[in-house]
């Protein structure tokens, strides 16, 4: 009954579909990771096929709800997934959403005038791989 739990929750044989992100900025919001990921595919990777991102589990802290700077992106298929890793150590930059300004940055002041202070971020896109190798315990 538990081995099936398991199965189902994906734990052994995770789906060739997601992959695991990191270095995602923690004021970033699903909206915001699902738009950065669709326009820089179709920028970066190329190509005529187009891969939507069915779903984003941010990763939160449980006290203040922020991000942690990880998530889980499931794409369509696998070949969004594989397209999705050649982004990997590609900056991180705020896609503003359709209708709306970017703000962004810390401001602070240097001599007298506000500077808008970004940190760069690089993102590292791995394939969420089977509870064996993740503990590097071999089948």
């Amino acid at each position: 009954c538990n081995a099936v739990a398991k199965q189902l929750r994906g734990l052994h044989a995770p789906d060739g579909r997601k992959v695991f992100v990191t270095g995602l900025p923690f004021e970033c919001d699903e909206g915001g990771v699902k738009r950065f990921f669709e326009e820089s595919m179709i920028n970066k990777v190329g190509g005529s096929d187009v891969y939507e991102l069915e779903h984003v589990k941010l990763l939160k802290f449980d006290d203040s709800k922020r991000c942690k700077g990880q998530a889980f992106l499931t794409f369509d298929s696998e070949e969004g997934a594989a397209s999705a890793l050649k982004l990997n150590n590609v900056m991180w930059r705020e896609v503003a959403e359709p209708g709306m300004a970017t703000g962004g940055g810390k401001k602070k002041k240097k001599g007298g005038e506000e500077v808008v202070v970004k940190k760069e971020l690089r993102l590292k896109i791995t394939k969420v791989m089977n509870r064996f190798v993740t503990k590097g315990l071999q089948k």
